[in-house]
């Protein structure tokens, strides 16, 4: 079990690029990006949170993303947008959710276009008709940041939510 979330971890440092910017340099990006997995650990006596290394996780194990984005060109960059992975056999939690001031938060629901939350998903009834329902957490995909606002030259950006493994 450990196996999987372990080759997520490795893979998620090279997937970082597409968290990128619309706007790309033929050689280099104009955005530094740096996504940081942490498990969400609580102190028994204290009754806080700790957040600790993830080289691995564990079914009922909550884990932390912390992505940063930098802007190192010398220009505002205009229609960013970050995407955040939600890994197979994990749940999104809105349990310290960042949801940025200036941009808008979207999640995606296989078979559905991007959509802001409260989320819906289309369902098959048994006579065959098809009816929109609310969509749970469970169900997400991917989740997303739709910056309204420029980035600035050097401003840095900071995101943040949770996943629960759940298998």
């Amino acid at each position: 079990m450990k196996h999987w979330i372990r080759a997520f971890f490795i893979a998620a440092g090279f997937a970082i690029a597409p968290f990128s910017a619309v706007a790309q340099e033929a050689s280099q990006s104009p955005i530094e990006a740096k996504l940081v997995v942490q498990r969400v650990e609580f102190d028994a006596e204290t009754k806080k949170e700790m957040l600790t290394s993830a080289k691995t996780a564990s079914p009922g194990d909550v884990l932390q993303y912390t992505g940063t984005y930098t802007n190192l060109s010398d220009t505002p960059l205009a229609g960013l947008v970050i995407n955040g992975p939600i890994p197979d056999n994990t749940i999104f939690t809105t349990d310290a959710l960042k949801v940025l001031d200036d941009a808008t938060f979207e999640v995606l629901v296989p078979g559905e276009p991007w959509q802001t939350l409260p989320a819906r998903k289309t369902i098959k009834k048994p006579d065959g008709t098809e009816v929109r329902v609310p969509a749970g957490p469970e169900d997400y995909k991917e989740i997303r940041w739709k910056l309204s606002d420029p980035l600035a030259p050097e401003e840095t950006l900071t995101t943040v939510y949770r996943v629960k493994v759940s298998r």
